[in-house]
C-alpha cells in the first residue's frame, strides 16, 4: 500500500524526518506531498518546492519507496482540493494528515484521511521566526543556512 503525507514543509524539520520513518515501517511506499508549492519566497513561505524537496532527498538520499509531488493551493475552494491531490500526485490509498481543513476537503472526494504522531517539540513556525531575526541580524534578507532545518539556496 501507498501513504500520502501532504504538508508545507517550510522547512522540512526532524519532526517530518521521523513521521516519513514511521510511515515507511507501515507502508510499502509514502508520497511526499509538498503542498503550497504556487508560494514561495514570502515569510510564511520562504522556500521553492524544489528547496523543500531538495531537504527530503539531503536526508533520504534516492530512497525509492519516496515519492514526491507537488501540489499548489487551491486559493479557496476546498472541493477542488481532492483533484489537486489526483492530478498532481502518484496514486496513493491512504493520506495522513492533522489539518483538520485537509480532513475535510478530502472528505468530499471520500478520500481516507488519517491523523498521524507527532514526533518531538518541533515547529516549522519557529524555525522561520528564527530565520527571519537572523537576517535581519546579518541585514541581508536572504542568508540560509543548509540541512534539514535550514535548507541551503546558494545565494548570499
Amino acid at each position: 500500500m501507498r501513504a500520502l503525507l501532504i504538508g508545507r514543509f517550510q522547512p522540512v524539520h526532524w519532526g517530518h524526518v521521523k513521521l516519513v520513518e514511521w510511515l515507511l515501517t507501515h507502508y510499502d511506499e509514502v508520497v511526499v506531498a509538498i503542498g503550497s508549492a504556487d508560494k514561495a519566497l514570502t515569510f510564511d513561505n520562504p522556500f521553492t518546492p524544489g528547496e523543500r524537496l531538495e531537504m527530503f532527498r539531503r536526508h533520504f538520499g534516492g530512497n525509492c519507496r519516496i515519492l514526491y509531488c507537488a501540489v499548489p493551493d487551491t486559493n479557496g475552494p476546498t472541493s477542488l482540493w481532492g483533484a489537486y491531490l489526483r492530478h498532481w500526485c502518484p496514486t496513493h490509498h491512504v493520506v495522513y494528515s492533522n489539518n483538520p481543513w485537509v480532513a475535510a476537503a478530502l472528505a468530499y472526494w471520500g478520500v481516507e484521511v488519517r491523523g498521524h504522531p507527532v514526533f518531538g517539540d518541533y515547529s516549522a513556525t519557529a524555525v522561520r521566526q528564527a530565520m527571519a531575526q537572523e537576517c535581519a541580524v546579518e541585514g541581508d534578507g536572504a542568508s540560509r543556512g543548509g540541512g534539514i532545518y535550514r535548507g541551503d539556496r546558494g545565494r548570499r
